[in-house]
């Protein structure tokens, strides 16, 4: 009797539970859709999918290349035996331009030295970035750091802002105009007060030819109490590409700083520079 008993359940399970048990998987499957039935069908309609929108904000994109474009500088000038001098003047710049901003940092660098002495130290810092309304238009924002040892403070700060346009743009030319207002002041000096000022500004930029091109930017600031009082800021180059493979270039120029209250010192500081330039 005992071996009857498990041959009993067995033959139960194997007429009455298999094959409830295949029916209700192979119901299962029937909720399937065929193999050859498509997306769209199953849906009813067909897939959307939301376009990857790029993010300004993210700093693979920010800092991404060729987005940035930086040129680095350096010019040296020295003698020895009579008389003993030395100058060098050296220059970083960054600039990242896209279809709606336009972004350029720049750090200049000079020293100069005779018999000893020194003659010349200053670094200027200046940045720029513009907002483009339309092709012409934008709305600009310049501020500037500037350090000179033999001027009458230790530091001054500019800032402003305003609306430019462009009043000739292609390929070879650039003409622009600006016109804003913001404030400055000097730090370590006789006056320290924040003073309100206009700015007038233009850029000019051509194309010589395929190696050549000429370039200048000229601020103009003067005081809104009294236009007598004003600084005259110009700096202009002309640039020879020399080695197109490693865009190395040759840079001949002039910065002139011309400040109508100096306390005491000399208005006007000239620099002319002979540069070699990297572009990366």
């Amino acid at each position: 009797m005992n071996h009857v008993t498990p041959r009993i359940w067995i033959a139960v399970w194997f007429a009455f539970v298999l094959p409830r048990t295949i029916v209700a998987q192979t119901e299962d499957l029937e909720l399937l859709p065929p193999v050859e039935v498509t997306e769209s069908q199953v849906l009813g309609e067909e897939p959307v999918f939301l376009p990857n929108e790029p993010n300004w904000t993210r700093p693979t994109t920010w800092f991404a290349s060729p987005l940035w474009d930086f040129t680095y500088e350096l010019g040296i000038n020295g003698s020895t035996g009579n008389a003993e001098a030395l100058s060098i003047l050296t220059s970083a710049n960054l600039k990242k331009e896209t279809d709606l901003t336009a972004l350029t940092m720049g750090l200049t660098y000079a020293k100069t030295q005779a018999q000893g002495v020194e003659t010349q130290h200053y670094a200027i810092f200046n940045s720029r970035w513009d907002y483009k309304v339309n092709d012409r238009w934008f709305f600009y924002n310049k501020n500037t750091i500037e350090y000179d040892e033999f001027k009458a403070f230790d530091l001054r700060l500019v800032l402003s802002g305003g609306l430019g346009y462009h009043l000739i743009k292609n390929d070879h030319t650039t003409l622009t105009g600006r016109l804003g207002s913001g404030v400055s002041r000097e730090f370590g000096g006789p006056d320290e007060d924040w003073i309100p000022e206009a700015n007038f500004g233009a850029d000019f930029e051509h194309k010589l030819t395929e190696r050549q091109k000429v370039a200048a930017t000229v601020d103009y600031y003067p005081e809104w109490s009294n236009f007598a009082d004003y600084r005259l800021v110009t700096n202009a180059y002309w640039e020879l590409l020399l080695d197109g493979e490693h865009n190395l270039s040759l840079k001949v120029g002039v910065i002139d700083r011309y400040d109508s209250t100096p306390n005491g010192r000399k208005p006007n500081d000239v620099d002319y520079f002979l540069t070699l330039l990297w572009k990366m």
